[in-house]
């Protein structure tokens, strides 16, 4: 079946060839890339004699985040390992150059994309990095690539794995071919017991698969005092009296509902301010002319530092700044929820002990919003009214908002180790 699969992806690959200069030519997204991912300027160097490799790859923006505190572990186990990262996504890479490089030093060796699954492609890119190990975040399993792995006899970790339920029925309308993307991962080490029961209905061994919990339960506690909290409001433009509500990663077809709740609260509420942060900032300046009219005009994030400081609605533009923005507001919606999309991280507010509300899409976070809305940090809500309904409840009830805070900030603090059991494992499967 593997021969079928790498003759049939050839052949795409010799037929999309003359499309790949109108692609790079009109996709400034596909543009950043394409180059590498057809294993062309990678960047990579060649492996040094007696370097142990650990490829370490993630998927887009919430798995590079969740992978951080894995590569943190990862590096301090095996200090002498070079780390080799990659993202598939631009913004997937963006967020890893954020997190895992600074001018104080980086915690891997080497960056960049992961290959398209092209024969040609995967080849070349895995006989230049050459990994001991490969740790895959979550999801994006290639069966050329972990065919690559099993030939060469290279373990391949599926590090905090989930299964949804529709993938888990792709798979098995896919019969025998599901054996391409499953059969070769060496463990697969599962968020939880669902998740690993899915694993194995689609046909992984029940003895390649642990429960080891959701790593994105040890990200890095951020902690500000008074002064950093004034300071990120003055950044944002928003004055102390003021109320503030996140809506975070929004998706195209989200922002219409969650501007008509805000304009219904705000009229009880005089003083509230939103900021909104769309999943993708290029979509910052076309969503601000979507925006109607209100007392103060709509500014992006990046105006701020130019002096426009009255604004209701503050868009932003710029990458990096939601997770540490929820410090500033009163109550966080997580985009992605109201239209099937999946969902975003909802423990990015709980951390700072926010109020949380999302929509009935958070199937890429399922167990997280569960255990949220079971301990009350959270609501879910499903239509413009039920939003504005339960967006001012928490707003005019500083008891309430201040128990969800204390429930969600409770979750999130209390199912950390993830990390910890997952490196312990794989210790004693021998991978590293």
């Amino acid at each position: 079946m593997i021969l079928i699969y790498h003759i049939l992806s050839t052949l795409i690959f010799f037929l999309a060839l003359p499309v790949f200069p109108l692609v790079y030519l009109l996709s400034e997204k596909r543009r950043a890339n394409l180059f590498q991912r057809l294993g062309i300027l990678t960047g990579f160097k060649r492996k040094k004699t007696g370097e142990f490799r650990i490829w370490v790859h993630a998927l887009s923006v919430g798995e590079v985040k969740s992978a951080v505190p894995f590569v943190c572990a990862l590096k301090k186990n095996r200090p002498e390992a070079r780390i080799i990262f990659t993202a598939s996504t631009k913004t997937g890479f963006d967020t890893a150059q954020q997190l895992f490089c600074s001018k104080q030093g980086s915690l891997v060796s080497q960056m960049g994309y992961f290959p398209l699954d092209f024969w040609v492609s995967m080849l070349r890119v895995c006989r230049l990095i050459q990994p001991d190990l490969v740790c895959l975040i979550e999801t994006d399993i290639w069966p050329g690539f972990l065919d690559q792995m099993r030939r060469h006899n290279i373990p391949v970790a599926l590090i905090n794995a989930r299964l949804s339920e529709r993938s888990l029925n792709g798979y098995l309308r896919m019969g025998r071919f599901a054996s391409l993307f499953l059969s070769s991962l060496s463990h697969v080490m599962a968020q939880t017991p669902l998740d690993a029961h899915r694993f194995e209905t689609a046909g992984v061994l029940n003895s390649h698969i642990s429960i080891l919990g959701n790593i994105k339960f040890d990200q890095t506690l951020i902690t500000l005092d008074e002064s950093e909290i004034s300071t990120l409001k003055a950044r944002f433009g928003i004055l102390d009296q003021e109320r503030v509500w996140i809506a975070g990663s929004t998706h195209e077809g989200e922002e219409a509902i969650l501007l008509a709740a805000f304009a219904a609260v705000k009229k009880n509420i005089p003083h509230l301010k939103l900021i909104l942060a769309p999943r993708d900032p290029k979509r910052s300046e076309k969503l601000l002319g979507q925006i109607p009219c209100t007392p103060h005009p709509p500014v992006l994030f990046s105006e701020i530092r130019t002096g426009v400081q009255k604004h209701d609605i503050l868009v932003v533009d710029t990458m990096g700044l939601l997770a540490m923005a929820y410090a500033i507001c009163d109550l966080a919606f997580i985009g992605g929820s109201l239209l099937p999309f999946g969902g975003h991280n909802p423990l990015e507010p709980a951390m700072f002990g926010k109020p949380v509300l999302f929509g009935p899409h958070m199937t890429d976070f399922l167990q997280v919003a569960d255990l949220l809305v079971d301990a009350k940090g959270a609501l879910r809500v499903e239509t413009r009214s039920q939003i504005q309904e339960k967006l001012e409840e928490i707003l005019v009830n500083p008891v309430l908002a201040k128990q969800m805070g204390e429930a969600g900030f409770k979750v999130f603090s209390q199912n950390a180790g993830a990390v910890v059991r997952t490196v312990k494992k794989m210790e004693a499967l021998g991978f590293v």
